[in-house]
């Protein structure tokens, strides 16, 4: 995908917020990004939500899975819920049929970055309140934030 279409400035306020879940997260939002301009089926979305729009809508969705994701760690469900209210919150009125697309696209992206996290050592989910260096690495190598 090259340079992030979601800046990783959006996950934290201060160095408090560079934990482990906010870097999953950012990652996320930046492959449900990539999923929505992939899609064929969102090509009217993306003609009628500039760039900018469309990684602040990734940001507000992502951000939204923090309770579900909690809940799974806590062993209340079974796994993340991908809700259509986070859709409905963002874009009170979305058509259904653009809902579904939408959900569809954050759906493949959440199963796209859970298997390449499988094999991954630093365990964001489980370990989410974890400090993590990971956006100050991002900085160093100049990669932009």
């Amino acid at each position: 995908m090259g340079v992030d279409k979601v800046s990783a400035d959006k996950f934290y306020m201060d160095d408090g917020d560079k934990t482990k879940q906010n870097w999953f997260l950012y990652e996320y939002s930046n492959i449900m990004f990539s999923k929505i301009a992939e899609s064929p089926q969102l090509m009217d979305y993306r003609k009628k939500h500039d760039e900018g729009s469309i990684a602040d809508f990734c940001v507000y969705f992502s951000k939204r899975l923090r309770l579900s994701i909690y809940n799974l760690n806590a062993g209340k469900v079974n796994g993340v819920v991908i809700d259509a209210r986070y859709v409905y919150e963002f874009y009170p009125d979305n058509p259904k049929a653009l809902t579904q697309r939408l959900l569809a696209a954050a759906e493949e992206a959440w199963k796209e970055h859970v298997a390449a996290c499988i094999n991954c050592p630093n365990r964001c989910i489980e370990d989410g309140l974890e400090m993590t260096a990971m956006f100050d690495n991002l900085k160093k190598t100049g990669w932009p934030t």
